[in-house]
């Protein structure tokens, strides 16, 4: 089977990024997502945020870790009462499902934070890819390096 296009592989080819897009069973749950092939403690959750100022940010942590959403909006120089997590029509219209979010956006202008415990260097990475049947490996300090990423303390 072949994997689709995802415009966000775009971005990672033009920066000449190394990763490979995974193809398994759907996950949608945390036991889903536990039971693939790949290492638990190097899985990637990327949440979809917006705020007035900004129509989409993307936020990668370790699947296990929870955002601080005041050191968050502090980062984005804003309040915690303008953060709203990006709903599923918003995410549609990126051609994103829920689960499924990559680090990483074809758009211009979608902001990445990654938290500083994702950007250890020299290990490998798995988040989204665009849908909950597709995992994107990558090395983790080339997703802290990617264009409109920023690295920053965001988990509690």
């Amino acid at each position: 089977m072949s994997t689709p296009e995802a415009p966000w592989r775009a971005v990672l080819d033009a920066d000449g990024c190394p990763y490979t897009v995974h193809e398994h069973a759907a996950a949608h749950s945390v036991t889903e997502r536990q039971a693939l092939p790949f290492p638990w403690s190097q899985a990637v959750k990327t949440l979809a945020f917006t705020t007035p100022e900004i129509p989409l940010l993307l936020v990668a942590l370790r699947a296990q870790d929870r955002v601080d959403y005041a050191r968050l909006a502090a980062v984005l120089g804003t309040s915690r009462s303008r953060l709203r997590t990006a709903d599923v029509a918003l995410l549609a219209t990126e051609g994103l499902a829920p689960g499924g979010v990559p680090p990483v956006s074809h758009r211009p202008g979608v902001p990445c934070l990654v938290d500083a415990a994702v950007a250890e260097p020299d290990r490998s990475v798995y988040c989204g890819a665009g849908t909950a049947d597709r995992t994107l490996q990558i090395d983790s300090a080339v997703l802290a390096r990617l264009p409109r990423a920023q690295v920053a303390a965001l988990c509690r």
